[in-house]
């Protein structure tokens, strides 16, 4: 299985067991996410209440799929908490490899 290199899967290595009944069975391993200050943001968005966090990425990186980026950086354990939060402002994300690549 390959993922996007938009996925938050991206670059990750399946793992397989096998079953007691000597069937194999692949997954993806626990994805560990870094510390909110690990992320270096690019920008901030204040919320008007009613935007998703999809539509939030699509407006910012072009593609509504990297919403996991915004929920990664504040941490969100359902992004839907950000719906009804007029006003707060919250940080646009670089990719964590750009954070960590010391251009800040």
């Amino acid at each position: 299985m390959e993922f996007a290199l938009s996925s938050r899967y991206a670059g990750v290595v399946l793992r397989s067991r096998t079953a007691p009944d000597g069937t194999v069975q692949t997954f993806l391993p626990r994805r560990i996410v870094p510390p909110p200050g690990s992320f270096t943001a690019f920008g901030q968005r204040k919320l008007s209440g009613s935007e998703r966090i999809d539509d939030i990425a699509a407006e910012a990186y072009g593609d509504p799929e990297l919403y996991w980026r915004i929920a990664d950086a504040l941490p969100l354990e359902d992004p839907a908490d950000l719906l009804g939060q007029e006003g707060r402002r919250i940080p646009l994300p670089l990719p964590l490899e750009v954070s960590d690549s010391g251009l800040d």
